[in-house]
């Protein structure tokens, strides 16, 4: 296991890894991946941004995002519950500038819902993300997708990995 990949799952407190807790396996809800390397689990590219999906970023892949105003990476997924989930999480890095204001929102039928978490990734730096479902309003519902959208300015290249529901 990667040094990047056993610091992303102690930051998110898996057991058995530097300083993460143990726990037993029926305590925890199996995380639902929708990237690791590459799209899983039936996650779907449905963006409206410039999308490479799979480019190589140290050990692992990423998924490398840029485009124009208002464009969205999209990952959908037939509708799914998210009863047992509280967060998503993922790695991403701002690229060579960084500092791209992303709204992160959930999709129902089709539709974004009408709450987000706004981000802004560091230039030249990984980091773990952790969204709570609750400040997308997305708690126990039944979501089709997860959208990260610009705001009013095109950005560069951002990169995304290890995406997931916990």
């Amino acid at each position: 296991m990667s040094v990047s990949r056993r610091l992303f799952l102690a930051a998110l407190g898996v057991a058995g890894v530097a300083g993460g807790s143990l726990a037993r396996a029926g305590d925890l809800p199996q995380p639902l991946v929708a990237f690791d390397d590459e799209l899983k689990n039936g996650f779907q590219n449905w963006s409206w941004a410039k999308v490479q999906l799979s480019v190589p970023a140290g050990s692992g892949k990423a998924i490398r995002v840029e485009g124009d105003p208002w464009s969205a990476l999209v990952l959908h997924h037939d509708a799914f519950s998210t009863e047992g989930y509280t967060k998503l999480t993922f790695l991403i890095n701002g690229g060579k500038d960084g500092n791209q204001p992303l709204m992160i929102k959930a999709t129902a039928d089709g539709k974004m819902i009408d709450a987000s978490y706004v981000i802004q990734p560091k230039a030249k730096t990984w980091a773990v993300v952790e969204v709570p479902l609750k400040d997308i309003n997305a708690v126990g519902k039944t979501i089709d997708g997860i959208t990260w959208q610009a705001q009013g300015d095109p950005y560069s290249a951002y990169f995304i990995a290890r995406i997931q529901f916990e």
